[in-house]
C-alpha cells in the first residue's frame, strides 16, 4: 500500500507541475459551459412585439396569458408601427396583434389573433408557433372560467367554451428543468472525463519522453503498486479539479437530488472518474508523445460528450447515432445523472450503473495490461 501511495503522491506532483495540461483540461469543458449559457439566452425566450389594440374584457384577458408566458416570450409591448419597424430591423423574431374587434368576434362566435413571424430559422419560428397554440388552448379550456368564477371574478371575464376543451397536466416534477442546468451536468461529466484522460496520457507519455519508464522498471517498487498507484494518481489529480466544482453546483443549486437520490449520483462521478483514468493510462502508453497524447484525449474526450448526448438527448437523433450511442459509456452516465436528478424515481438507474461499470472494468483492464506491456 506504501509503494501505491508513493507512486500515486509521485504522479501528482508530475500533474500538478504541468499547468499547461491543467489548462488544455480545464478550457473545453469551460468553452463548452460558455456556449451553452449562451444557447441558454437564446433558446428559452424569443423577441416578440406585441400590439394591444382590444379593450374588452376578453382581449385583456390573451393579453395577460400571453405577458404571463415569461419562459417563451420576451415581450415588447408596442403600437404597430413600431412593431413593423422592428420587425423589418430583425431586432423581434414576430408580431402579435390582439384587434381592437377581439371581443365582437368572440360574441359572434369567431375572432381571430393575428400573428406575424419570421419564420427564416425553424426551431425559434416554431417554439413561436406552440407557445401562441398554446396561448389559444388556455384561453378555450373550461377550467378557466371556473377558476375566475371562482375567485369571485366579474362574470364578462368567465371564458366562455362551445368546444369544451379540457386541459388534463400532471406533473413529473415540480417545474420544468431549465435548459442551462439540464445541459450543465454533461458539462461536469466532460469535466471528469478531459482531466481524467489527459491527466493519464499526459503521466504516460511523460515516462516515455524523459526515459523514466527505463528507472521505474530498475525500482524495487512492484509492478501492481506502480500500475494502481498511476490509477490512483490519475484519480487524484481528477478529484482535486472536479470536488470544488461539484461542491460549487451544490451550493448555487444547480445539483440537488431528491432524497435518497446521492448514492447512484455519486456512483455515477465515481465510475465515469475511473473509466476516464482507464483511458488516459491507456492513450499514455500507446500514444508515446505528449504533444500527440493530449490531442487524442481531447479529441476522445469530445466524441465521448457528444455522442454521449451531452449537447442534445439520444431518443432525437437519428437512428444509426441511437444505435452507436449504445457503445458510448457516457451515454449511461448522462442518462444515469439526468434520472438521478431531474425524477422522483431511479428508473433504469440500475442498469446504467452497471453499464457504466462494465466500461470502466474494461478500460482499468486495457489501461493494466498497456502498462504491464511497457514494465516488462
Amino acid at each position: 500500500m506504501r509503494d501505491i501511495l508513493a507512486m500515486a503522491r509521485l504522479d501528482l506532483a508530475v500533474w500538478r507541475r504541468s499547468p499547461w495540461a491543467i489548462a488544455v483540461a480545464i478550457i473545453p469543458p469551460l468553452g463548452m459551459y460558455v456556449l451553452i449559457h449562451v444557447l441558454s439566452l437564446a433558446v428559452t425566450q424569443q423577441p416578440v412585439a406585441l400590439v394591444m389594440e382590444g379593450t374588452g374584457p376578453q382581449a385583456q384577458i390573451v393579453f395577460e396569458l400571453i405577458r404571463a408566458d415569461t419562459e417563451s416570450y420576451q415581450l415588447r409591448i408596442t403600437d404597430m408601427a413600431e412593431a413593423r419597424r422592428l420587425f423589418d430591423q430583425q431586432k423581434v423574431a414576430a408580431i402579435i396583434h390582439i384587434p381592437a374587434s377581439f371581443d365582437e368576434g368572440i360574441a359572434r362566435g369567431r375572432t381571430s389573433l393575428d400573428y406575424t413571424l419570421n419564420n427564416v430559422d425553424i426551431d425559434y419560428s416554431d417554439d413561436i408557433r406552440r407557445s401562441i397554440d398554446t396561448t389559444i388552448a388556455e384561453f378555450e379550456a373550461p377550467h378557466l372560467g371556473e377558476v375566475l368564477e371562482e375567485t369571485g371574478t366579474d362574470a364578462p371575464f368567465v371564458i366562455p367554451n362551445p368546444y369544451r376543451v379540457d386541459i388534463a397536466e400532471t406533473n413529473l416534477r415540480d417545474t420544468d428543468v431549465p435548459f442551462e442546468t439540464y445541459q450543465v451536468l454533461p458539462v461536469l461529466l466532460l469535466l471528469i472525463i478531459t482531466i481524467g484522460v489527459l491527466g493519464g496520457s499526459t503521466l504516460g507519455s511523460r515516462d516515455h519522453e524523459r526515459g523514466t519508464a527505463t528507472f521505474l522498471r530498475s525500482t524495487p517498487v512492484p509492478k501492481t503498486a506502480f500500475i494502481l498507484g498511476r490509477l490512483l494518481g490519475t484519480l487524484l489529480a481528477t478529484l482535486i479539479i472536479v470536488v470544488p466544482v461539484l461542491m460549487y453546483l451544490i451550493w448555487n443549486g444547480t445539483i440537488d437530488p431528491p432524497r435518497g437520490h446521492w448514492p447512484p449520483f455519486l456512483a455515477i462521478l465515481g465510475e465515469t472518474a475511473v473509466f476516464s483514468a482507464g483511458l488516459g493510462v491507456l492513450f499514455g502508453v500507446v500514444f508515446k508523445r505528449s504533444t500527440t497524447a493530449a490531442l487524442v484525449a481531447v479529441i476522445a474526450a469530445s466524441y465521448l460528450f457528444f455522442l454521449g448526448g451531452g449537447f442534445t438527448t439520444i431518443a432525437f437523433l437519428p437512428d444509426w447515432l441511437r444505435t452507436l450511442s449504445q457503445f458510448v459509456p457516457t451515454k449511461f452516465a448522462i442518462d444515469g445523472m439526468r434520472q438521478t436528478l431531474f425524477y422522483s424515481t431511479l428508473d433504469d438507474v440500475g442498469a446504467n450503473l452497471a453499464a457504466l461499470g462494465v466500461f470502466a472494468i474494461l478500460s482499468v483492464a486495457a489501461g493494466i495490461f498497456a502498462l504491464e506491456h511497457q514494465t516488462t
